[in-house]
């Protein structure tokens, strides 16, 4: 009676799966005639995941005992991969201005605060009240953070950083690949 068994391997990159839904929301924000604000948080949450998962998985590539780091800020992450890597670090500049104000947004959607909403404007004409009256609900800052010209430029700004960081990684980046097998009978 014959004996097998099968061998797989595969070089996974957990920040694509991040990467690639961000693009897809992205894309849709174009798509559609009206963007809701869950597809503007959509694409701002996943473009966020993807640059910590961007930063773990080319970290633990280039960096030799990378873990020492797992428990350090994104911004500390950036600075150390990019030291590392010869990327010349300006956090006044792009594609890492952007990440950081990314990052910031993503704390504080992250953790937000409890609040009570209160508007009341002075006496005005009754027109006047009427007109403010149907602009609908108070907005609390997180409902008007996002916009569709900030999340594109968030995500076009992790791209951009993922390139930098391939490009510089050069022939210590795994290539992508799969390999399957079975081996029967020990062969």
């Amino acid at each position: 009676m014959d004996r097998a068994k099968v061998i797989k391997n595969r070089i996974f990159f957990p920040y694509v799966m991040y990467l690639d839904t961000a693009k897809h929301f992205c894309a849709e924000l174009d798509r559609k005639e009206y963007v809701s604000w869950y597809d503007l948080m959509a694409c701002m949450t996943t473009t966020a995941l993807s640059v910590e998962a961007i930063l773990n998985t080319f970290g633990h590539i280039a960096i030799k005992d990378f873990a020492d780091f797992e428990s350090s800020t994104p911004l500390a992450k950036i600075r150390v991969l990019c030291e590392e890597l010869g990327i010349e670090f300006d956090k006044s500049r792009s594609p890492f201005n952007t990440i950081i104000q990314l990052l910031k947004l993503r704390n504080k959607f992250a953790h937000p605060k409890y609040k009570v909403l209160r508007f009341e404007s002075a006496e005005m004409p009754l027109e006047d009240a009427r007109a403010i009256y149907q602009q609908g609900e108070i907005l609390h800052d997180l409902e008007k953070a996002l916009s569709p010209e900030l999340v594109k430029r968030s995500f076009n700004a992790v791209s951009d950083f993922e390139s930098l960081v391939k490009r510089a990684l050069g022939e210590k980046l795994p290539c992508e690949s799969s390999d399957w097998r079975l081996e029967i009978n020990g062969e």
